[in-house]
């Protein structure tokens, strides 16, 4: 996911998901920073270089749960505006919210 200041990002990720910061080494992934809650969730960061307005990365992250409903409260506790839990046509449940810099992130959980 790219962001404009990563520092800013970092504190955030940590403060309001509870993320625990993990350099990712690899020659093929300069500038990115890995995320893990629990070992069970991931996340990766890249700076978005200046006068580029969006990453190279399309789409954006889903990250799983076992609990939606748990995972929801905790998010919307932390002062996250949460768009609220939805199913898609194939049975999954989700929900939607965005970071300090405005990326899209989903959590869902699959029956």
């Amino acid at each position: 996911m790219g962001v404009k200041d990563l520092d800013l990002a970092v504190a955030w990720y940590q403060e309001k998901l509870g993320l625990h910061l993990t350099p990712l080494k690899s020659e093929d992934f300069e500038g990115f920073l890995a995320f893990a809650k629990n070992d069970e969730t991931g996340l990766a960061l890249v700076v978005i270089p200046p006068g580029q307005t969006k990453a190279t990365v399309e789409g954006h992250p889903i990250l799983f749960t076992k609990r939606i409903e748990a995972a929801y409260e905790e998010i919307a506790s932390k002062g996250i505006s949460v768009q609220p839990i939805q199913s898609d046509s194939g049975g999954n449940r989700f929900f939607r919210f965005r970071d300090l810099e405005g990326n899209e992130i989903e959590v869902c959980v699959e029956p």
